[in-house]
């Protein structure tokens, strides 16, 4: 049996998609850019929260 080489699979849902497409439909498209828009704001809070760490970490060093 001969596979297919030109699909793809959706990054949502995993249904076979058209090469060049990351998602099946505008719906699997609009979960995934939230998906990804929530990881980017997770990604911001995770930076802030670092920083704020070292700079209290830093401050306590220095004596402040």
């Amino acid at each position: 049996m001969m596979r297919d080489a030109d699909h793809r699979h959706c990054k949502v849902c995993g249904a076979v998609t058209k090469p060049g497409n990351d998602t099946c439909s505008d719906a699997c498209a609009d979960v995934r850019a939230r998906r990804m828009a929530s990881a980017k704001n997770q990604r911001y809070v995770l930076y802030g929260l670092i920083a704020f760490i070292l700079v209290l970490f830093i401050a306590s060093y220095a004596g402040v």
